[in-house]
Order: C-alpha cells, then structure tokens, then sequence
C-alpha cells in the first residue's frame, strides 16, 4: 500500500503542480479574495521554485558530500533506478548511470570483491523488466566475472532494497561493511535505511546533481529556470521519504 500511495501522490511533490492549482482556482473562482491569494501563492511558488540559487543550496545541503575510501570491502550495493526500458524491453541507462561506473571502477581497482545490483521493477503497473538483470549483463559485458556478481531484482523501493540485500548478504555469508552505490541526493535516506535493518555500510555517493563547492553564477540568482521545477520535485521526494521513514520506521 505505501508503494501504491506514493507512486499515485508523486505528482503532487512537483511546484509546477501548485502553479497549475493556483492558476485553475484563479480562473474559477469567483471570489475576488480566493483569486488574490491564488494570485499571491501561485506567483510565490513560481519565484521561489524556479530560483537557481534557492535550488542549489538546498541541494548541497541535503546530498552526502565525496567521502574517500581507504580500505577493501567485500561486497559494493548497487541501487537500481538507473534504467528505463522502452516498450520493447530494451533497457537504457539513464542520468545516474554513474553509479553502475563507479561500481565497475572500484571492482577494478580491487576496493570491492563482490557487486550486489538491487533493483527489480519500481513502475506501479508494468513490472516484467528488472534493473538488476539487466545491470548484470552490463557488467559481464564488462568483463565482470559471473561469480563477482550478485542479483536481487525483488526490490520495488529503497526500503525492499536493504530489506532483500540484507537477506542475500546472509546467505552468502559475505562480511561488512559494505559499500553503498547511489546518487548523493537519494544517499542520505538510503544510508539511514540500510544502517536502520543492520547493514553496516559506508556511504559512496555518486551523480552529483549540484556540485559540493561549486560556484553560482549570475543568473542563478535572478534568472527564473523552469528546470528547477523538477529538480526540487525529485528532492522533496527525498526529503518528503526520509521524513516518512523516521516516522514510520524510526530511523
């Protein structure tokens, strides 16, 4: 049920949204007060959530800053939502391929012995294509031995992740910590949930939406860009699942 609610809900994260609310009560209603405030919050919304700067900060304070790795581990948990599929079933990486990168370079380099892809399907209706397979041909082909790859392809959302990596973990009796792959805005909700069901993992973010140390330039404070609409539909995603997970699991 919280996976339906919060695929059916995921629209309503997005300002844009709002904006098209405030403008559709706006031209509805027929209350001049109603119109005002809809007025007043429609263009509240759109200056605050179209602001590079504000986008930018908030970014940077939410992602898990590049930590460096001074020690070999045994396994690196790769998370899935890295791939699409078309109507075909022909899968294709997407913005955050890095984290499948950056799994096949630290195995390289011997930091990990073992990769374990987590990811099956994360679409509420159609969920016969699994990232996780998928990733294990793309690492084969990377000549990746079969015997250094582990799947769990059960998965639907972070919480299934660390729930089945957990279990796969245990039966192949593979030692912690373990490295954990994902992008540095999803990191902070998904190192609190796997440490939460007893995986003790370090922290390896990865896709950097908003550099670290980054510099802003001039326009990022005045120019509106109605890409951050769905930049912060994405974050507040985050923050909204984290905050929904203390409470629910008591990170």
């Amino acid at each position: 049920m919280f996976f339906i609610l919060s695929k059916l809900l995921f629209f309503l994260l997005c300002p844009l949204t709002w904006c098209v609310i405030t403008a559709i009560i706006y031209f509805l209603s027929t209350s001049k007060k109603i119109k005002n405030v809809a007025k007043i919050i429609g263009i509240s919304v759109f200056l605050l959530f179209s602001n590079t700067f504000l986008f930018n900060s908030a970014e940077r304070g939410w992602q898990i800053n590049p930590q460096p790795l001074h020690q070999h581990v045994e396994a690196g948990i790769v998370l899935g939502g890295l791939i699409i599929f078309n109507v075909d079933h022909q899968g294709f990486f997407n913005g955050a391929a890095e984290r499948f990168t950056a799994a096949l370079q630290l195995h390289d380099a011997g930091n990990i012995r073992k990769i374990i892809v987590s990811g099956g399907s994360g679409l509420l209706l159609d969920t016969v294509d699994k990232e996780a397979r998928f990733l294990q041909q793309q690492f084969l082909k990377a000549a990746v031995p079969d015997t250094d790859i582990l799947v769990e392809d059960q998965s639907r959302n972070t919480y299934e992740n660390a729930l089945y990596a957990k279990q796969l973990l245990e039966k192949k009796q593979i030692k912690s910590p373990y490295l954990l792959i994902t992008s540095a805005q999803h990191m902070r909700r998904a190192a609190a949930v796997f440490q939460k069901a007893g995986i003790n993992v370090i922290p390896y973010p990865v896709n950097y939406n908003v550099l670290p140390n980054g510099k802003n330039n001039w326009q990022d404070f005045f120019i509106p860009n109605l890409c951050n609409f769905y930049k912060w539909q994405d974050l507040l995603k985050e923050i909204i699942g984290y905050g929904v997970y203390r409470v629910t699991h008591k990170l």
